[in-house]
């Protein structure tokens, strides 16, 4: 299967959960997470069957990106709103698949406490595992979302995200992007997107298809025909 299709999948995908979210337009929790709020203490955790369903389809089409044969590459992107809008397809789609497998676990310990098992829970009385859930859910989620970054950069494969937007980004000529350098570059490259539309604009060069944070790492980006 090629780049291309699978591209189609990640879009059918998508608009299927879209699609999903008009009809149940009712909040669902997917995860773990705890407030304080004047004094009162609430807890809520979870996920929803549905939602499992579609990570697992999203983390198989992941996956079968990651081994498709290399797609045919051409001129260097010169547009930087591309980038932009395909970081956050990205983030999204990484969280869908995080977020709903990372409640799974909030629900198991709910009910090896109470003796009863629901889909979504909520609560105002702490538990022992509620610091645990949410601290080491915390960074267990960061290390996920930056591999879910990292390993297209190492594999040299577009991103879903990037996939669907038609570009991929690509280490320079004779050049070798190492997993450090690809985890510092995609560690950079959160900095920047979550400051856009600033960032992205200094020092680019639109003809080699890089931005400021292409540069130190050796990178540019580059349109998938």
């Amino acid at each position: 299967m090629s780049v291309k299709h699978i591209r189609w999948f990640f879009i059918s995908l998508l608009g299927l959960v879209a699609f999903l979210a008009i009809l149940s337009p009712a909040p669902v929790t997917l995860g773990a997470s705890s407030t304080w709020a004047n004094g009162n203490y609430r807890f809520t955790g979870g996920t929803h069957p549905a939602a499992l369903v579609l990570a697992a389809l999203f983390t198989i089409l992941y996956f079968t990106l990651m081994v498709a044969a290399p797609p045919e590459l051409g001129e260097a992107l010169p547009g930087v709103v591309r980038r932009f809008f395909a970081f956050w397809l990205d983030f999204i789609i990484a969280m869908m698949v995080i977020g709903p497998t990372f409640g799974i676990f909030a629900t198991i310990a709910e009910w090896r406490r109470t003796g009863v098992f629901v889909w979504m829970f909520e609560r105002e009385t702490p538990a022992p595992t509620d610091t645990l859930l949410t601290t080491g859910g915390a960074s267990l989620v960061f290390v996920l979302l930056l591999f879910y970054f990292v390993i297209p950069l190492v594999r040299r494969r577009p991103s879903p995200g990037s996939c669907i937007a038609g570009y991929q980004v690509m280490p320079d000529e004779g050049q070798t992007l190492t997993l450090r350098r690809a985890i510092l570059r995609t560690i950079v490259g959160f900095f920047a997107m979550s400051i856009w539309p600033f960032t992205p604009f200094i020092a680019r060069q639109r003809k080699k298809g890089k931005v400021w944070f292409d540069r130190p790492f050796s990178t540019h980006a580059v349109i998938l025909r």
